[in-house]
């Protein structure tokens, strides 16, 4: 016969119990803010922030929607690549033609030593990570579009109500890498072929504040992407 090991479902830094859904890969406390991912041992830390808005500030958020943050480097063949002058459009000039692998990567390190390492800044991917009905198509390149915003967030001391999560770490991480190769195809040439590594420098669960646009359709405080309430399951989508 075989016995489970159940995990009491309580937090790691307070003890508050935690309620969660079936769908949730991480499971945030109520009452001290925190969140917690199952490392297929433990129960583990996750950082958790909620973002204030910087659009239409005086606008209390509704709800606040999980996204998870990588932040991430990128090697090629080992050497390391600074992303955001690769994200930039006509970063490097085809000239109309495809480089060979070999010259595509010489560029690339050349256009990297022109750069001071001092004007560097943090570049960030995000994965939308809350439950959503087929609808969701209408909003579905949402993490694309923060990607390239790469917006300044400021956060809440505070804490505040997360709803699920349906993304761990791991699958959010596989998203994100595809995420920005999806991107960078229409800016870097045959970047399929070069070998590619990414390196994890911090991840974290951001909070994004939604508020209503009108009925039927909220909108982000940060960036102004709207997304349908039908596009939302559950508890969120009953807020008509």
């Amino acid at each position: 016969m075989n016995f489970f090991d159940l995990l009491p479902l309580q937090c790691l830094r307070c003890g508050a119990p935690i309620s969660s859904g079936r769908c949730d890969m991480v499971y945030f406390c109520h009452n001290c803010g925190v969140g917690l991912e199952f490392n297929g041992d433990n129960l583990e830390i996750i950082k958790t922030h909620f973002a204030q808005p910087l659009l239409e500030k005086e606008k209390e958020p509704e709800l606040f929607l999980p996204f998870w943050s990588f932040h991430l480097d990128i090697s090629i063949k080992g050497k390391e690549v600074y992303l955001p002058f690769l994200f930039r459009a006509n970063y490097l000039k085809t000239k109309g033609s495809f480089f060979t692998d070999e010259t595509l990567i010489e560029e690339i390190l050349k256009k990297r030593k022109q750069q001071e390492k001092e004007g560097e800044k943090d570049f960030i991917i995000y994965v939308p990570s809350f439950p959503t009905t087929g609808s969701f198509a209408y909003s579905s390149n949402i993490g694309n579009r923060f990607t390239e915003a790469q917006p300044h967030l400021l956060f809440y001391e505070e804490n505040k109500k997360m709803e699920s999560c349906i993304y761990n770490s791991s699958d959010a991480l596989a998203i994100a890498e595809d995420e920005y190769i999806s991107l960078q195809s229409a800016v870097i040439p045959n970047l399929l072929a070069l070998d590619l590594s990414f390196n994890l420098k911090g991840k974290k669960v951001i909070g994004i504040p939604y508020t209503r646009k009108e009925k039927g359709i909220f909108y982000d405080q940060i960036i102004g992407e709207i997304i349908l309430v039908s596009a939302l399951k559950k508890t969120v989508g009953s807020m008509e």
